[in-house]
């Protein structure tokens, strides 16, 4: 099933399955009829759910046995964990009812070689780093486009011309997962870290990011198959950001304490030893998407121009329905746009 492409610049994912989250966000925020349903965008102020009491922040879960991998951090501070080479199920089964089409077929992927993946998304921290030693201006700056961010009038993301990696109006320091970059800044973050470092820092590719967030399980998340246990286990759409955000209506009834993004490291990490693989926000990857399966997405539509070509999110972040957050899950964005929902992390072989 092909799933349909959004505006240009600031957009947040697409979401073909059904009238989801992600759709009616962009319904609500630009201003366009909603994906899938047609409905009239309406921009009048959010009202808080009547009578609704904040639950009080649900115990982070334990973390399981940790594997013993090799670890380093570079000068940047970014820790990163060596995963040896190996083979894993890619994907979703024909019998998991949450799947999408482009899920499919389940399939053996092989990891030809070892590669060090950082632990956590690229922090604001880092990020500024970077800008500070390069004087780089990001798409949303140099375009005079913006991104997106949260509007306290009407309580609602928006695009904004103002919005950029350091404005995203909800409260961020430098822990917390830069947000409001595109796939090619994140590309010049890895450029210029790889200069830094002598070593070339790349974005995943999807099969080493499924690899590393499934940690050797085979469930829909590193900690099991239910919705259940999630609670603890990650930053989705729950009670906080509805509280915040009172048109999020398909938000967990927990409240995991951080309406918007979390400092990263904030919830356990997988048996690889690696934070926020559900949840938090979208994580650009280095693969193309063309709205095929797995069997046909090694195959390039040379109908596709280079602003059209679609680039791989996984993960799904703070704004997200739980299937959304599954190891399996593919989502998509144009390469040039950006949002308050959507980060990276770098690997390096």
């Amino acid at each position: 099933m092909m799933r349909p492409p959004l505006k240009p610049a600031g957009s947040i994912p697409r979401a073909g399955r059904r009238h989801t989250a992600l759709s009616v966000l962009l319904c609500l925020a630009v201003g366009v009829p909603c994906v899938g349903c047609g409905k009239a965008a309406d921009h009048s102020p959010a009202q808080a759910p009547e009578g609704e009491a904040l639950p009080e922040p649900i115990a982070v879960k334990e973390a399981p046995t940790i594997v013993d991998l090799p670890r380093s951090v570079n000068s940047a501070g970014i820790e990163l964990v060596e995963l040896p080479a190996g083979e894993f199920e890619m994907g979703a089964p024909d019998s998991d009812p949450m799947a999408n089409p482009d899920e499919k077929p389940l399939h053996r992927a092989v990891i030809e070689r070892p590669f060090s993946i950082a632990i956590h998304e690229t922090t604001v921290g880092q990020f500024r780093r970077f800008v500070e030693a390069t004087e780089y201006k990001t798409a949303a700056e140099r375009t005079g486009e913006g991104g997106f961010s949260f509007n306290p009038q009407t309580r609602r993301l928006e695009p904004s011309p103002q919005a950029d990696w350091r404005n995203t109006g909800f409260p961020q320091d430098d822990s917390h997962p830069v947000v409001n970059v595109n796939w090619d800044d994140a590309w010049a973050f890895c450029n210029w870290l790889s200069q830094v470092e002598s070593v070339r820092y790349r974005l995943p590719t999807e099969t080493e990011w499924e690899y590393a967030c499934r940690a050797g399980t085979g469930s829909p998340w590193f900690f099991g198959d239910t919705e259940a246990a999630m609670s603890g286990a990650g930053n989705i759409c729950d009670s906080s950001l509805r509280k915040a955000y009172p048109f999020a209506e398909w938000s967990m009834t927990w409240n995991d304490g951080y309406p918007f993004t979390a400092p990263v490291g904030s919830f356990p990490p997988n048996a690889f030893g690696v934070f926020d693989m559900h949840g938090n926000v979208f994580e650009w990857c280095d693969s193309d998407w063309n709205g095929a399966d797995y069997a046909g997405k090694i195959i390039p539509d040379p109908t596709v121009t280079d602003l059209e070509r679609m680039k791989v999110l996984r993960g799904g972040s703070y704004l997200s329905l739980m299937v959304f957050t599954r190891s399996s899950d593919r989502v998509a964005l144009k390469w040039f746009q950006r949002n308050a929902i959507t980060g990276f992390r770098v690997v390096h072989n």
